[in-house]
């Protein structure tokens, strides 16, 4: 019983610790950034299996952004809907393909950073302008 709940002790400290300084516990806290680069404002809807973070209206230059932790499997998906006047079209924004793309070790978290332009939908580890060669094009518009 002593080592029981010792253990459940342990556990909930952890769990208490982690949710009381936001980091991520095993796992690598990710922040996602969308931003848009069309002059008319797009809306984004972004969920993934456990959170539905909602629709979001982006303006030209504007962006939308959130942070998570990585599932301790490594499963963890994020989607995207988009619409653009009377376009759309979805994809994935987060998942293991696009883990790697944006990966780059870092100690105060990973970033991953979508651009949306009038030509489709480009992901990159970096925040640059669109003339570096850091972007990687993902997506035409659909329709």
């Amino acid at each position: 019983m002593g080592a029981m709940h010792n253990l459940f002790t342990l556990l909930t400290l952890l769990s208490l610790i982690t949710y009381v300084t936001h980091a991520c516990f095993l796992t690598a806290k990710w922040n996602l950034y969308v931003i848009s680069n069309i002059e008319d404002d797009i809306v984004a809807h972004i969920k993934s299996g456990d959170d539905d973070l909602g629709n979001h209206t982006i303006p030209f230059n504007g962006n939308y952004n959130w942070s998570f932790c990585d599932r301790i499997d490594g499963r963890t998906l994020f989607y995207g809907y988009f619409w653009w006047g009377s376009k759309f079209t979805s994809l994935a924004l987060f998942d293991d393909e696009l883990r790697g793309p944006c990966a780059l070790n870092k100690e105060s978290g990973q970033h991953c950073y979508w651009l949306v332009r009038r030509g489709g939908f480009y992901v990159s580890a970096y925040n640059r302008t669109f003339a570096n060669n850091y972007w990687t094009f993902k997506k035409h518009w659909d329709g």
